[in-house]
C-alpha cells in the first residue's frame, strides 16, 4: 500500500533544526575567544573554563532526561521545559560583563544540549519506520556538522552578543516547530494508549498504513508499561540489551577520547597563526569538511556495513593525527630559531590545514553519522537508559581528551601529544571489527 510520510519528514526536520542549537554551543568559543580576551572579560585562566564547560553539564541534561521519563512525563513536555534553559543561557551570554556570567550562560547550554540530544536521538528513532532509521538517525549527525559550520560562518562576520542572539533565534525557531509535531507512538505504546498511538502512526505514515501491525512491533521491542530504572539496570545482565551499550559505550568513549572536541578548538588556534590564507578563511576548513564528509556518508550508508565505515573512518583518523605529529617533529625543531621558524611555518602553512581538513572529513564521514545510527539501530528496548549510559560516558571521554590534549600539548610537545592520540583510532579498529556486525 502506497504511505505518505510527509508528516514523518516534517517531524524530523524539525529535530535537524534543534540539532542546529545543540552543536552551536561548541563552535561558539572557537570564534568568540579572541574578541572576548580584547574586551577582559575572559583571560588565560578563564578560557579553557569557558571552552570546555558546557561539555560537563551537558552530562546534567543526559542524566536528567530518563529520570523524568520514569515519571511518565512526555519527551515532548521536557523539551518545551528546556526551552527556558536554552533561552536563558544566551541572555546571560549576551548581557554578560564579567567571565562569571558567560561561563554560567555557556553552561546553561551544555544543559540544553544534553537535554535536547537526548530528545532529537530518541524521538527520530521512534517515529521513523526500520527502512528510515538508519538514514534519518544518521541525518542528525549531519546536522550537527551544519550547525559547527554555521557557528563558525556566523563567527566570523558577528561579535559574540549578536552570534549570541543568532543562537536565541534558532532555539525559537526549533521550540515553534516542535509543538506542533506529535508524540512519539513509542511512548503511547508504553503507557498503555495504543489508540492514540495508532492514530498517530496514521498522522506520521499515511491513512493507508497498517498501524496494527506497526504498534505490535512496537510491543515487541518495547516494554508497554512505564520503565524502571531498576528494570533497565536488571535488562543489562541479558547479552542482547548488554552488547549493544559496551559496543555504544566504548566506541563512544574511543571517539571523543580520539581528540574531536579538541581538534575542534586547536584547528582554530593552529589556523589563526598560519600564514597561507586569511585565518578567518582557514576557520572554515573544519566544518566544510565536516559537511563534505557527512554528504558522502549518506549517499553511501545504506550501500555499505556500518562497521566498516567506521574503520575506513578511523584510518584516515589515525592518518591525520600521524601526519600533524610528523609536523610538530620537523617545526618544533625550529622553535628557538624565530626567524627560522617562521619561514618554516610559512613555507608548511598547508600540512595543517590539510590534516585538519582530513581529520574533519573522516570524523564526518564515519565517526559523526554511524555512531548516530548506530544508537537509531541497535537501542531498541530501554532507549532512554541506554542512551544516557553511553552519552554520560561520551562526554566524559570528551571533556577529559580536553583537558588531557592541551596539557600534553604544552608539556611534552605536538609530537608526542598526537601520537598518543592516533592510538585510540587503533583501539577503535580492533573494536569495531571484531563486536560490529552492522
Amino acid at each position: 500500500m502506497a504511505q505518505n510520510h510527509i508528516q514523518t519528514y516534517f517531524a524530523v526536520f524539525s529535530c535537524y533544526i534543534g540539532a542546529l542549537t545543540v552543536v552551536f554551543r561548541i563552535g561558539f568559543p572557537s570564534p568568540t575567544q579572541k574578541q572576548l580576551l580584547e574586551e577582559n572579560i575572559l583571560d588565560y585562566q578563564t578560557l579553557p573554563i569557558f571552552a570546555s564547560i558546557s561539555q560537563l553539564t551537558k552530562l546534567i541534561g543526559i542524566i536528567a532526561v530518563p529520570i523524568v521519563v520514569q515519571f511518565g512525563i512526555n519527551l515532548k513536555a521536557i523539551v518545551i521545559v528546556n526551552f527556558v534553559i536554552g533561552v536563558l543561557g544566551y541572555v546571560l551570554i549576551i548581557v554578560a560583563e564579567s567571565a562569571t556570567c558567560i561561563i554560567t550562560g555557556i553552561a546553561l547550554e551544555g544543559v540544553y544540549a544534553g537535554i535536547l540530544g537526548m530528545f532529537i536521538i530518541t524521538y527520530i528513532a521512534e517515529i521513523s519506520l526500520d527502512d528510515q532509521r538508519r538514514v534519518m538517525s544518521g541525518g542528525y549527525g549531519f546536522s550537527v556538522r551544519i550547525g559547527l559550520f554555521v557557528a563558525y560562518f556566523a563567527g566570523i562576520w558577528l561579535p559574540f552578543r549578536w552570534l549570541a542572539v543568532f543562537g536565541l533565534i534558532q532555539i525559537c525557531l526549533f521550540c515553534l516547530l516542535i509543538i506542533f509535531n506529535p508524540l512519539s507512538p513509542v511512548w503511547y505504546v508504553q503507557q498503555g494508549l495504543d489508540d492514540k498511538a495508532k492514530s498517530t502512526l496514521l498522522y506520521l505514515h499515511g491513512s493507508e498504513f497498517d498501524a496494527d501491525t506497526e504498534i505490535e512491533k512496537i510491543k515487541g521491542k518495547t516494554l508497554s508499561s512505564k520503565i524502571s530504572w531498576n528494570e533497565s539496570f536488571r535488562a543489562l545482565k541479558e547479552w542482547k540489551v548488554l552488547k549493544p551499550t559496551l559496543v555504544i559505550s566504548v566506541i563512544a568513549s574511543l571517539k571523543e577520547l580520539g581528540g574531536h572536541e579538541a581538534m575542534v578548538a586547536f584547528s582554530s588556534h593552529i589556523l589563526e597563526n598560519q600564514q597561507a590564507m586569511d585565518p578567518k578563511v582557514a576557520s572554515l576548513f573544519y566544518p566544510i569538511f565536516l559537511i563534505i564528509g557527512s554528504i558522502v556518508c549518506i549517499l553511501i550508508m545504506n550501500y555499505c556495513k556500518l562497521k566498516w565505515l567506521m574503520i575506513t573512518a578511523s584510518i584516515f583518523q589515525a592518518i591525520s593525527h600521524i601526519s600533524m605529529a610528523i609536523y610538530y617533529l620537523v617545526t618544533e625543531h625550529y622553535l628557538h630559531c624565530n626567524t627560522e621558524y617562521s619561514q618554516l611555518c610559512h613555507t608548511l602553512a598547508f600540512w595543517p590545514i590539510f590534516n585538519i581538513a582530513l581529520y574533519a572529513f573522516s570524523f564526518g564521514f564515519g565517526w559523526g553519522l554511524v555512531y548516530f545510527a548506530l544508537v537509531g539501530i541497535m537501542f531498541t528496548t530501554h532507549r532512554e537508559i541506554l542512551s544516557a549510559i553511553s552519552s554520560i560516558i561520551s562526554n566524559i571521554s570528551a571533556y577529559t581528551a580536553i583537558l588531557v590534549f592541551f596539557y600534553l600539548l604544552n608539556n611534552i610537545g605536538g609530537f608526542a601529544t598526537f601520537l598518543i592520540f592516533s592510538s585510540n583510532y587503533f583501539i577503535a579498529i580492533g573494536v569495531v571489527y571484531f563486536f560490529m556486525n552492522i
